[in-house]
């Protein structure tokens, strides 16, 4: 058993040489942030970047946070205990003091009705300070029973509380190390656990679903990562009697209501489009996060809080990204009642390898960092740093939707009126992944696409092209040219991927 690991973020082939060589070429290319010291993220000035400075005491390897209702933050971090950060207002003056201790491996954290829940490895606990002097005293074990053995892989993330106050738990699979199904029961599958501690399993076949988030409709996501039956890292929508792709979990809730839907073995030789269609059970992720292009190793998630006060993203996802430190973005859509959408970059050249995300008082994202255990890019071993938007407006490709015959990109400004758009301004590729029991997956099927046609809205920020082929259960992936802004911005980010499980029947 080896406790101080995080999650199993590993790259395709050789990590460490690969993981050296990127680290360097990325030190080389970003610039250093000192402790405190706010640095503009780009050179058009929409997010400001600042650094947490710590005691040199306290070694915070973020693994959960949580907002307090006096604007505090609350950190749990991997040796088991849970700081409070007194305001992260000014990074530099921000204090910490140990609230509780003792836990083991707390993998999330989450503030509810007045205590603070996290979920250790065999359990999800309410922590509260009921006397009132500042100290966690008193301890409940709100739910457990699910199994746990000596594997080091069996992490157990959350809680996330949904609108009807339940706590969505998930657990991290064995990875194939031998264990009785009753001795790591329910391990790869998501839990909802009750508000009287009563809980359920929900949907099965996780690899190591690290990141849970719930969007402004009140569904509940989850990340997972590249590996075994899971060709690159995905965004889930969990709902219930869902298989996600991973066949250790099949071996449980057997001869209960949970019983999973999957015939056994699991055909071979498939796509994951095709094994969509094969597998009745097997839902198909709403994102594919393109390896190494759109990150490694997906972890947390968090949802823009509909204020305004993030910048032009509103209802949209972020995802935290532990490999290649940094954020990604998301737009999703639903399709015939089916989640799917579009990532783009965000935020890159992070200290440290991303593993949770939170939003302040003030609206500000926090990023939770370590490198606990696997690579990540960065100069650091750990910490916090916080993105705040300057209200100057970012050229950003805002969302992608599907339509019947191709795509509508809408722009955060409108494109300048000396550009012109041609062949080459834009070109779009679809593929897919292969769906088998071997560690990951190069794209396969990959096509160039055509575009036939293209329209121009009249404010400029709409583009709409007509394309052939688009596939159902592949990835589209958009790469944008010499985009130029009316206030003379080039595209931040040109390149986004587009997961289309469902083709609109119409406009």
């Amino acid at each position: 058993m080896n406790p101080t690991h995080l999650p199993d973020f590993r790259p395709l082939g050789a990590p460490s040489t690969y993981g050296m060589i990127l680290s360097l070429c990325w030190l080389a290319l970003s610039s250093q942030v000192c402790d405190g010291q706010v640095t503009d993220f780009n050179v058009e000035r929409a997010y400001e970047l600042s650094t947490f400075k710590l005691p040199e005491s306290l070694k915070l390897e973020v693994s959960g946070m949580a907002l307090l209702p006096d604007g505090s933050v609350a950190i749990a971090i991997r040796k088991g205990e849970i700081w409070i950060a007194d305001q992260t207002s000014h990074p530099t003056a921000t204090q910490y003091r140990l609230f509780a201790d003792g836990l083991h491996e707390p993998l999330g954290l989450s503030y509810h009705e007045g205590s603070l829940y996290t979920v250790q490895r065999t359990e999800l606990t309410r922590i509260t300070d009921q006397d009132g002097d500042g100290q966690a005293d008193a301890y409940w074990s709100v739910a457990r029973g699910w199994g746990v053995t000596g594997n080091y892989h069996e992490y157990a993330y959350g809680p996330q509380f949904d609108q009807q106050g339940n706590a969505w738990i998930t657990l991290n699979a064995s990875i194939g190390k031998g264990s009785k199904p009753q001795d790591n029961a329910w391990r790869g599958w998501s839990l909802r656990v009750a508000p009287d501690g009563q809980w359920e399993p929900v949907s099965y076949g996780f690899r190591s679903p690290s990141g849970l988030g719930m969007n402004p409709q009140g569904d509940i996501f989850t990340t997972d990562q590249q590996g075994n039956w899971f060709p690159t890292c995905p965004l889930i929508h969990i709902q219930s009697g869902a298989f996600h792709g991973h066949a250790d979990a099949l071996v449980h809730g057997k001869g209960t209501p949970y019983e999973p839907r999957v015939s056994q073995p699991l055909p071979t030789g498939l796509t994951v489009a095709e094994a969509a269609k094969r597998i009745p059970a097997y839902q198909l992720p709403a994102v594919w996060f393109p390896y190494r292009s759109m990150g490694m190793s997906s972890t947390d998630i968090l949802w823009g809080d509909e204020t305004g006060r993030f910048g032009p993203f509103d209802g949209q996802a972020f995802v935290g990204e532990f490999t290649m430190s940094m954020v990604l973005r998301v737009y999703l859509e639903q399709i015939e009642g089916q989640y799917q959408g579009a990532c783009f970059g965000f935020a890159e050249g992070l200290q440290c390898g991303v593993l949770r995300l939170a939003w302040d008082e003030a609206g500000d994202m926090l990023i939770g960092q370590t490198n606990r255990g696997w690579n990540s890019l960065g100069s650091r071993s750990f910490g916090m740093q916080k993105l705040h938007w300057t209200g100057r407006m970012p050229f950003e490709i805002l969302r992608i939707n599907a339509l019947s015959d191709g795509f509508a990109l809408t722009l955060t400004e409108a494109l300048d009126v000396a550009f012109k758009l041609n062949p080459a301004s834009l070109s779009i590729r679809s593929h897919t992944y292969h769906y088998h029991a071997s560690y990951g997956s190069e794209p396969v099927e990959s096509l160039d696409l055509e575009v036939l046609a293209w329209t121009l809205s009249e404010d400029r920020r709409t583009l709409t092209c007509k394309v052939t082929p688009i596939r159902e259960g592949y990835v589209h992936t958009f790469d944008m040219k010499g985009w130029i802004s009316e206030s003379g911005q080039t595209l931040l980010h040109p390149s986004a991927a587009y997961t289309l499980n469902r083709i609109p029947k119409s406009h």
